[in-house]
């Protein structure tokens, strides 16, 4: 069944995704990317901010940890996938992405002890994780606690098993408008 992009993107338009992407996450798709969200998505510049931050963030998350990388200029780049959902009052920013078993064990343990937290529970674990060794990617372990401080609600997220060895990792953030 041949799908053609005009259907694809009458169903974005009535799912209201404002902004879809499927692919590496490099230094130029992001930079295209964040210019995009930047200036176009908020009137609100503080909150604009906050977006962007969240959006750093989670691209970041998707370049260290995909297990499938890209193919382009930077091969370290993790590829996968990232929606923007805007609702009446709010916007749901999802993004996904293959991760092997380490990763899964390490980003779902993590996850859990992020969503369980309130505000200024998120603040302490996040000046303990500071003070924690750096971990293989460079990142402080920061990243995902920053992202629930900004949205100002708990991340959602699920592991959804491929085989033995991968998971599709989802995590969807709420921002209000």
């Amino acid at each position: 069944m041949a799908v053609n992009s005009r259907e694809i993107f009458n169903t974005m338009l009535d799912n209201d995704i404002v902004i879809s992407y499927i692919g590496p996450f490099d230094g130029q798709i992001l930079s295209l990317l964040a210019s995009n969200i930047e200036d176009s998505l908020w009137d609100d510049q503080h909150r604009g901010k906050i977006f962007f931050k969240i959006f750093i963030e989670l691209s970041q998350n998707i370049y260290l940890y995909s297990k499938e990388k890209g193919n382009g200029i930077d091969k370290s780049a993790g590829v996968g996938l990232m929606l923007i959902k805007e609702y009446d009052n709010h916007f749901s920013f999802i993004t996904g992405n293959l991760v092997g078993k380490k990763d899964y064990e390490l980003l779902s343990d993590k996850c859990k002890k992020i969503s369980e937290k309130n505000k200024e529970e998120l603040r302490e674990f996040k000046r303990f994780m500071r003070g924690q060794p750096r971990t293989e990617f460079g990142g402080g372990n920061i990243g995902l606690i920053q992202v629930s401080i900004l949205s100002g609600y708990p991340i959602e997220y699920k592991f959804v098993k491929v085989d033995d060895d991968n998971y599709f990792y989802i995590l969807c953030v709420r921002i209000d408008k």
